[in-house]
């Protein structure tokens, strides 16, 4: 394997985590921004959580637990609606039974945000993976800067 490819690999390997993180951070902002326009543009009403279930994601060597609610509320329009809101801050929260605040698009009344503190959506998990996407992108950008300077100067 000759220099050219492992300069290559130094690149093309860091790249694919770049993209990995900004398809993160893009994530993380939309989060931030549909909760926000939700909340300050969508329509109000009053819903009833039916069931909370806990999602458990796992991977080789991470497991994660989610809270998601399903919540049946009645529109503007008399529609009755029964989902699992777009976006949720109420951790692992059981609100099972109470009566919560919803923000609905009124054209797409199957999408709702649902606050834990029934005004507005917390920004503290969108923030939390804009801000772990950005640190990953500086430290690749690191990475990838120092090693091609340590390639060039290597002697082979």
């Amino acid at each position: 394997m000759g220099i050219d490819n492992i300069q290559t690999m130094f690149v093309l390997v860091p790249a694919v985590m770049g993209l990995i993180a900004l398809l993160i951070l893009l994530s993380g902002v939309r989060d931030l921004v549909r909760g926000a326009r939700m909340t300050s543009g969508g329509q109000q009403a009053r819903g009833a959580v039916i069931s909370a279930n806990v999602h458990i994601s796992s991977g080789k060597n991470s497991r994660s637990s989610t809270m998601v609610e399903t919540i049946e509320f009645t529109t503007d329009r008399g529609q009755v609606v029964r989902t699992n809101p777009l976006r949720s801050d109420v951790g692992m929260l059981d609100r099972t039974g109470q009566t919560v605040t919803v923000f609905y698009d009124r054209e797409r009344p199957e999408r709702i945000v649902a606050p834990k503190n029934g005004r507005s959506m917390s920004p503290a998990g969108p923030l939390t993976k804009i801000g772990g996407a950005l640190v990953m992108l500086v430290f690749l950008a690191f990475f990838v800067t120092l090693s091609q300077g340590m390639l060039r100067s290597s002697p082979f």
